[in-house]
């Protein structure tokens, strides 16, 4: 009796199993085709302006601009064939795309409690083509959840939660970047 409850679980049991290998196998493919780096020669635009923005939140004031001269150009590397920073917009050069990042907000929560404190960036992004004609905007979002802190340790709190957050918001521009149609038919 034992032998009859097992053979009649392992068929079911495998019904389960192979649309979720199935599911894994096939989002496996379309991740890598999107992993893949465009062929495109592009410049970072990281005016001094930006690497200083500062997003004030009633008594919180965000970094968010020097975290994202640290995190911004890491990410992207594994983007383009090619990217360098530049400190201004490039007018001329053997370039194709110019990145043009701009934080539009940045908010968090106050701790209530036990609860972690969680961090939003918005990021937007207009990818320009040399002749200045914009070819893909879009605003990404970055999040984080960190501790607030207490009296001695907030400002390092607050510092890594901003980096944290910075960071996912690079790296999800990593990923809407390189699976983006408009950058993928510029690159053809």
């Amino acid at each position: 009796m034992l032998q009859t409850h097992h053979s009649l679980v392992a068929p079911a049991l495998l019904c389960a199993l192979v649309p979720s290998v199935l599911f894994v196998a096939a989002h496996g493919q379309t991740a890598s085709a999107a992993d893949a780096k465009l062929p495109l020669r592009a410049a970072l635009v990281l005016t001094p302006e930006f690497c200083s923005t500062r997003i004030k939140q009633k008594a919180e004031r965000f970094e968010v601009g020097q975290a994202a001269c640290v995190e911004l150009e890491p990410a992207l590397e594994g983007t383009f064939s090619s990217l360098t920073r530049v400190a201004e917009a490039p007018s001329s050069g053997d370039l194709q795309v110019v990145l043009l990042p701009r934080f539009v907000n940045a908010g968090a929560t106050t701790k209530v409690g036990f609860s972690k404190k969680i961090m939003v960036v918005l990021l937007e992004w207009t990818v320009k083509d040399l002749s200045g004609k914009t070819v893909w905007f879009e605003t990404v979002q970055g999040s984080a959840k960190g501790g607030q802190g207490n009296l001695f340790t907030y400002k390092g709190d607050l510092r890594r939660l901003v980096e944290d957050s910075v960071k996912d918001a690079a790296q999800q521009s990593a990923s809407k970047m390189s699976s983006a149609p408009e950058l993928r038919k510029l690159a053809q």
